[in-house]
């Protein structure tokens, strides 16, 4: 009787040992992920507001909100548009139609920099068409004047890196449009989605 009860006792010491161990090793596992190792994706807010003044006076205020996540290194896209109709003529002097994209277009990723700035990589097209009418003086790009019986698209486009802390708001670019005069101004913000 003495034997089966050591017996027991023994197998009993073996099972509870084999689990220690195993739980020793699923610490070791967990304790060897380092935060290097385990980057944490931080879930973005971006806004991106297109800003046009003629002088002093706002005029337009176009805003665009992508969402994007800091670290997963996937870029973020937006497409937002229309496709204008222009006409043409060959050399045979027939009319034919022409579509021509007008819009915005968005791309980006971004990472964390520091512990509340992020690291923000924009790709922003801009697109519009500019038709001058009978009560509006013809469109001219340094002297030159531009017909008036075609549309004109304005375009405007920068690539660049932001550095931007979570709630801050920063005037990335201001340009002024050739022929019109108005003045582009495009504001990013950023917040951390929580």
């Amino acid at each position: 009787m003495k034997r089966a009860a050591l017996a027991g006792l023994a197998v009993c010491m073996v099972l509870g040992s084999s689990r220690l161990l195993g739980q020793d090793k699923e610490k070791s596992v967990e304790a060897s992920k380092t935060p290097e190792t385990e980057k944490a994706v931080t879930p973005l807010r971006v806004q991106v507001v297109f800003n046009e003044y003629d002088g002093d006076k706002k005029i337009s205020s176009l805003p665009y909100t992508l969402l994007m996540n800091a670290e997963d290194h996937y870029r973020t896209s937006m497409r937002m548009g229309l496709r204008v109709p222009i006409e043409t003529s060959s050399n045979t002097g027939v009319k034919q139609i022409q579509y021509q994209d007008v819009g915005t277009n968005l791309d980006g990723t971004a990472q964390k920099a520091d512990a509340d700035k992020f690291s923000l990589n924009l790709l922003v097209e801009k697109t519009s068409v500019y038709v001058p009418g009978s009560a509006q003086k013809s469109a001219s790009i340094g002297g030159n004047e531009i017909s008036n019986s075609q549309p004109i698209i304005q375009a405007f486009r920068i690539q660049g890196n932001l550095l931007v802390r979570d709630g801050q708001t920063v005037q990335s670019t201001a340009a002024t449009d050739p022929v019109t005069g108005h003045v582009l101004k495009l504001d990013v913000t950023v917040n951390v989605v929580k």
